[in-house]
């Protein structure tokens, strides 16, 4: 039969089955097998049948084709693209082709590419790679958000494999919807993208009949339901390093009623860290999981010949065993024969031919089955890269906190690849690439260090252009590792060596070298290991300190240089200093092997011990001789005790865990006590000799006693003038050997200023003048005795009283006429008027005892306090006690109240007229003795005072300022001179001083001093303020009323829904409102237990107080170290039921723009398109909100804040050329709390924002303060 003739007169539009091609009328359908299903691609197999045998089948390969199947309403449409189309065969006068047609998504797979995505859930992930296909038409329709990922690596992946494997991983499944307008050019078809919880739209109608009746539409003709045993419970957990915290999540099935009890069927899913962000990821991921793998618990199989059924779409099959059945095709095959008639049929041996057909069988799950897709694992990356480190641009260190750096792989393409890279990114949807050369590129990458821990470990910070070696979590490629740093290219090792170095050394030298972020030497650890030479060294090129050990050279760069010693060496061109807060040993005595332990000092403590014993002797013989003992041998003896571990100078009871005693023969333990200081002591000591020696001056200070002990002579020499002065008593003893005073020239002067001069002798006084005479001068009266004999000159008289002979033997005995002369006397120097306790008050401010040292061992502070003398209205006061009463009694005498406290009262025990004076200190008769004596000569203290065992406390001299009233001399700290103070309801005035009327080079602006700018418009606050004694803590408390809120949205009159949970979804408080208008938000309250207030509050208080600011008197004498501290802080009082407040907020569970009386608990950012909240990084908003109730205005004009009407001028122009305000409110910051340093992890608090409490409490103390940090 000539097939040609047969064929003729059957056009398209009488067959069941057509087809639209790029070549229209080529080609017949003889017959089709196509399969399409969710999260699949369709693909079908098409044979047509052709007159022409040698088409050029070249214009189909990629065009759109429209595959037609004739229904009882009309016609089913498949649309696709070519993708195949071959030769099948031929008998010379007809010809067979097939063609292949696929979705959009067959493309996906031709291209394969190596892409970072950052920052994209996955729609994003999903457009960014469809929007380089201009066929991919799409729709999305999810209902719950989706998870924002740092990190997505596409490595040597196909786009669709990729873009497969990100659905999967998000829990989404798609369809394909066909377009079924044949109007329309072919090819229309939409890939629809959905969660488990969209609904699905309805889908036909379908009967059941076990035969094929011929119903146009088509019937069902099988139905059956498979059951089968499936795991009943996932458990997801995953490792979150930036929180060392495992995240975990599980979902478990509910056993079916009337089911047999099994065990349960847990799938554990433990692989790889980094999967999730948080805990409600672990739990999706779980949930998602199990309904994949619940899909096939219950399975429908079907066939029939419906030409209705669709994926994707709830259909509804009727009369199945007398009951409606709704389902769910997951897949459908296709099988149809084209109507081609009898001739065609009989000519093919095919009856199916003449009439047609079409049969199609399916699996498909009940209605409201979860549809997830089947989890697809990631492809590992197997070995180690390389990458360069990138950075900001110009900078040198680019790292966070926890040594995290951005680094760009050498197959990135983009804008700013690596040398020799691409810039060509061949896409149309990120022409810019992911190369962008800095800051920018991919996230930032954990850093492996040798060690790694809380607060401890090794640091190392690739620097920006460093070649890194990378390694892959699990063969992640979304979690890259900086595994090290390698050298090569430009890169040169800092000590090279070896072929092509300079070096003069074969490699001996190891280390770390570092670098300044301006490329110049920073930092060298050395270790030379060359043969006979071992040294260790650590140079810092800062003031060229360094500090050598072993076999010590100088070292320039890689070169060894000249031999300098051998020991050790630290040596700075700056200062140095060595601090040990236990105790300081310098030591020359050498331990053999290391012998014994380290603060064993055996040798000096014996003789110590020696000096002590002398010492005491001395003062033996010095007191029986009734000269001025040795006070201070009792300090002596205390040092030696603190050294001697024959007494404190040892460990007691475990040190570490283990005996606090030294090794013994074979035993750990057992041994003599291992030596230490019990006192932070600095003891120097030699075998040899100990010299300090400098060309300039030297000088020694101890605030209680300097004691010299030598067993052999002690000299003391100077080229010109010994001078010595004590504020007390002097006294020079020599047990053996006498006591000279000789001047080689110029004269010798003893002289007693305000008592009386005695030279003593047991045997002969002689005074002897070897050239000229001898005089004794005295302006009342001279008395010469001997015995019972005396001559006294008074007077005009000389009377000579003996009660034997007076004989006068001369030469002659001339009596002439009586004669008067004048005796002039040589005048002594007199002590400066003025307080007699400022020489006292003024050295304690200046010691230790002034800042509350305590003396030790009952040592007294013989250099500050019994150096001094002063006179008290006739009465001697003696005792470390003394200043105080001394004191009380200049205030009592001159009835004038003392600004300066004195010391903490000594017991007293006054006498006479005295003892009202020093009533006003308290007495404590079981103390130390204390004497007045009226009779004392000139009033004048004693020079022996008795010592008391108190140390003083801090001067209330601090207080310098405070109100001239009161009782004096309180012995507490100076911050408790300070009453309770407190103020409800203040109200500061923060506006700013305008220091504007000069301009930026300081010149008046006009004649009348405009200001530039207009004056700050200040901002209020309200809290209560209060000092406690206690504490010395300053407290302002805000007091806020809550009412808790939460907000809900409505689009025209619909309210948002969880669809989860059938929960109304709560929407975050924004100050902007909704961006919609047919959007409107409605604020509802809800319940106390919905809140957790009490870790509200804590975070804003840490936030707040974060410095630990407090403040200090500004005169204070000891400056730096002065005791006397206000701590400051700020507190917040959430008030929920009736009571006193300030201000009254409201409190919601978000925010994503609050103010001053809007407040959420959490920092959000609300994508108001995908009604899904983000939690922000920082935390800091609702602090900064917190810092307005204290009157802190805002630092940011850009926003239109309170400080932009601040700054602008006389012509509504914004000055931004002006200097900041120094140590006051900034125009605009970038780092404060009130700036927008709100948006950082710390923002900075300067001290400034303190100045309104400073003020309130400068007020009422009458003191000028000054805030710390």
């Amino acid at each position: 039969m000539d097939l040609v003739a047969a064929l003729t007169g059957y056009g398209q539009a009488t067959r069941h089955i057509q087809i639209d091609t790029a070549m229209p009328g080529a080609f017949v359908v003889e017959r089709f097998h196509g399969r399409e299903g969710i999260n699949e691609s369709f693909r079908f197999e098409i044979d047509v049948l052709s007159s022409e045998p040698f088409l050029d089948l070249a214009p189909l390969i990629g065009s759109a084709v429209r595959l037609r199947l004739a229904t009882g309403a009309g016609e089913r449409c498949w649309n696709g693209y070519v993708t195949h189309a071959a030769y099948a065969e031929n008998d010379g006068e007809f010809t067979r082709y097939r063609l292949t047609m696929e979705s959009w998504l067959a493309l996906l797979q031709l291209r394969r590419n190596c892409l970072y995505f950052v920052d994209l859930d996955a729609e994003g992930i999903c457009e960014r790679v469809f929007g380089d296909y201009p066929e991919a038409h799409r729709r999305y329709e999810l209902v719950e958000p989706l998870r924002t990922f740092r990190l997505r690596g596409q490595y040597r992946e196909t786009d669709l494999d990729f873009v497969l494997r990100q659905l999967s991983e998000a829990g989404l499944s798609f369809r394909i919807e066909h377009g079924q307008d044949a109007g329309k050019a072919p090819g229309d078809h939409t890939v629809v993208v959905f969660d488990r919880h969209a609904r699905l739209p309805d889908g036909s109608a379908i009967a059941f009949n076990a035969q094929d009746v011929g119903d146009p539409d088509g019937v069902m003709t099988r139905f059956s339901d498979r059951r089968q045993l499936v795991p009943d419970r996932v458990v997801a957990t995953s490792w979150k390093a930036s929180e060392l915290h495992a995240l975990a999540g599980q979902a478990q099935q509910p056993a079916d009623a009337q089911a047999p009890v099994l065990p349960v069927r847990e799938i554990y899913d433990g692989q790889r860290a980094g999967r999730f962000d948080t805990s409600a990821d672990a739990q999706r991921y779980a949930e998602q999981r199990l309904d994949a793998l619940q899909l096939a618990k219950r399975i429908h199989h079907g066939a029939g010949s419906s030409r209705t059924l669709e994926i994707g779409r709830v259909h509804t099959l009727n009369d199945y065993l007398g009951a409606t059945v709704r389902f769910v095709p997951l897949s459908i095959e296709h099988e149809a024969v084209n109507n081609l008639g009898a001739q065609i049929g009989a000519l093919f041996g095919r009856g199916e031919l003449e009439k047609g057909l079409y049969r199609n069988r399916f699996v498909a799950v009940p209605e409201g089955t979860p549809i997830v897709p089947p989890f697809r694992d990631r492809p590992t990356v197997h070995g180690v890269q390389t990458a360069i480190v990138v950075g900001e641009p110009g900078g040198r260190v680019s790292s966070t906190r926890d040594h995290q750096v951005r680094i760009q792989f050498p197959w990135m393409r983009g804008i700013a690849p690596l040398r020799g890279g691409l810039t060509d990114t061949a896409s149309r949807s990120n022409p810019a690439g992911h190369a962008p050369g800095d800051h920018r590129s991919g996230i930032l990458v954990r850093v492996a260090e040798q060690a790694a821990g809380p607060n401890f470990g090794h640091a190392f910070a690739p620097r920006v252009g460093a070649e890194v070696v990378i390694g892959f979590e699990s063969g992640n490629i979304d979690a890259p590792v900086v595994l090290g740093q390698v050298y090569g290219g430009q890169v040169r090792p800092p000590f090279a060596a070896g072929e092509g170095s300079d070096a003069n050394h074969s490699g001996t030298l190891t280390g770390l070298q570092t670098q300044t972020l301006d490329g110049q030497p920073g930092s060298r650890w050395v270790m030379d290991d060359a043969a006979g030479q071992l040294r260790h060294e650590l140079n810092n090129s800062t003031a060229g300190t360094r500090l050598a050990q072993g076999y010590l050279i100088d070292q320039q760069g890689t070169m060894r240089g000249t031999y300098r010693g051998e020991g050790f060496e630290l040596a700075t061109q700056g200062w140095g200093v060595v601090r040990a807060g236990a105790g300081v040993l310098v030591s020359s005595t050498a331990r053999p092997l290391g012998a014994s332990t380290q603060m064993d000092v055996a040798e000096r403590v014996e003789q110590l011990k020696e000096a002590v014993k002398t010492a005491q002797e001395l003062d033996k013989a010095a007191t029986g001789a009734q000269a001025v003992g040795l006070s201070a041998n009792a300090a002596q003896s205390d040092f030696l005790k603190a050294i001697d571990p024959a007494q404190d100078g040892r460990f007691t009871g475990s040190a570490g865990g283990q005996s606090a005693t030294k090794p013994n023969g074979t035993q750990r333990d057992g041994g003599d006590p291992v030596e230490r200081f019990a006192t932070p002591a600095v003891l120097m000591e030699s075998p040899e000799n100990i010299v300090v020696t400098t060309p300039d001056s030297a000088v020694s200070y101890a605030a209680q006693h300097v004691h010299v002990t030598s067993h052999g002579d002690a000299h003391v020499g100077a080229g010109a003038t010994v001078a010595a002065a004590t504020g007390d008593a002097m006294s020079l003893y020599s047990v053996a050997g006498g006591l000279k005073a000789i001047a080689g020239e110029g004269p010798v002067s003893v002289a007693a200023h305000a008592s009386t001069m005695e030279i003593l002798a047991d045997q002969t006084v002689r005074v002897t003048s070897t050239d000229e005479r001898v005089d004794v001068l005295a302006q009342d009266a001279i008395v010469l005795q001997q015995g019972p004999n005396r001559i006294t000159l008074k007077g005009g008289d000389i009377i000579v009283e003996t009660p034997g002979q007076f004989a006068v033997k001369s030469g002659g005995h001339p009596f002439p006429g009586p004669r008067a002369a004048s005796v002039k006397l040589p005048a002594l120097p007199v002590l400066p008027q003025g307080d007699p306790c400022d020489f006292l008050v003024q050295a304690l401010a200046a010691s230790p005892a002034g800042r509350g040292a305590v003396a030790s061992g009952g040592s007294a502070a013989s250099a500050a306090v019994t150096g001094a003398t002063s006179s008290i209205g006739g009465a001697a006061v003696s005792g470390a006690g003394g200043a105080a009463v001394a004191a009380q009694a200049i205030a009592s005498a001159s009835n004038q109240p003392m600004s300066t406290p004195a010391l903490p009262s000594q017991p007293v025990a006054p006498t006479g007229s005295a003892a009202a004076r020093v009533s006003a200190v308290p007495v404590d008769p079981a103390a130390t003795k204390m004497s007045i004596d009226p009779a004392s000569a000139n009033g004048a203290l004693p020079r022996e005072p008795e010592l008391g065992h108190s140390a003083p406390a801090p001067l209330s001299g601090e207080l310098d300022g405070m109100p001239k009233s009161g009782a004096a001399g309180s012995s507490g700290p100076c911050n408790l001179h300070v009453p309770p103070l407190k103020q409800l309801e203040y109200q500061p005035d923060m506006g700013v001083v305008d220091y504007y009327e000069t301009d930026a080079k300081g010149r008046p602006v006009l004649e009348k001093r405009e200001p530039i700018l207009l004056h700050f418009s200040g901002s209020t606050g309200m809290y209560d303020i209060e000092y406690t004694p206690a504490t010395a803590t300053l407290t302002a408390t805000v007091r806020l009323r809550v009412v808790l809120m939460d907000q809900h949205e409505y689009t025209n009159g619909r309210l948002l829904v969880d669809r989860k949970t059938g929960q109304p979804v709560s929407i975050p408080y924004d100050g902007d409102g909704p961006q919609d208008d047919a959007v409107v938000w409605q604020k509802v309250e809800r319940s106390a237990s919905s809140a957790d207030l009490a870790g509200f509050k804590q975070r804003i208080e840490n936030g707040l107080n974060r410095n630990h600011y407090y403040m200090q008197p500004k005169a204070c004498p000891l400056g730096k170290n002065c005791t006397c501290k206000v701590k400051l802080k700020q507190e917040i009082e959430f008030v929920t039921t009736s009571g006193r407040f300030h201000k009254t907020i409201s409190l919601f569970p978000m925010e994503s723009r609050a103010n001053s009386e809007n407040w959420g608990e959490v920092q959000v950012t609300w994508d108001h398109e995908k009604k899904k909240a983000t939690r922000d990084a920082t935390q800091n908003a609702i602090i900064h909100e917190a810092g307005h109730h204290y009157g802190w205005p805002d630092e940011y004009f850009e926003n239109q804040g309170t400080v932009y009407g601040a700054y602008i001028n006389s012509q509504k122009l914004v000055d931004v050329k002006m200097p900041q305000l120094k140590d006051n409110w900034q125009r605009t910051s970038l780092t404060n709390l009130m700036g927008e340093g709100m948006f950082l992890a710390k923002p900075e608090i300067p001290k400034y924002y303190m100045y309104g409490f400073r003020d309130w409490f400068q007020e009422k103390t009458n003191i000028e303060w000054e805030v710390l940090k």
